[in-house]
């Protein structure tokens, strides 16, 4: 069990200031969906260092980001023995 990244849709699609996207240092974690106007985290990605909370919070004042138990999320992720799966 570990942290994930949210992004919370509501607040950053309000912002739309793209600066998580840009500064995750791993690639292809956090990326921007045009149909939302709002940042996602794709979870098999995240190392959960944090950088994206400190820019949204701290840089950008959006406070759109937050760490969360991966149990926690309930974006349509639905967790088997052989992996995520998601709807």
């Amino acid at each position: 069990m570990y942290y994930i990244a949210h992004v919370d849709k509501d607040i950053c699609s309000s912002k739309n200031c793209h600066l998580c996207t840009q500064y995750c240092p791993e690639s292809n974690c956090i990326n921007y969906s045009e149909e939302d106007k709002s940042a996602y985290v794709s979870v098999d990605r995240c190392k959960a260092c944090e950088i994206c909370v400190y820019i949204c919070s701290d840089i950008a004042k959006n406070d759109a980001i937050q760490m969360k138990w991966i149990e926690d999320l309930s974006d349509g992720f639905v967790f088997k023995k052989s992996g995520l799966v998601i709807r």
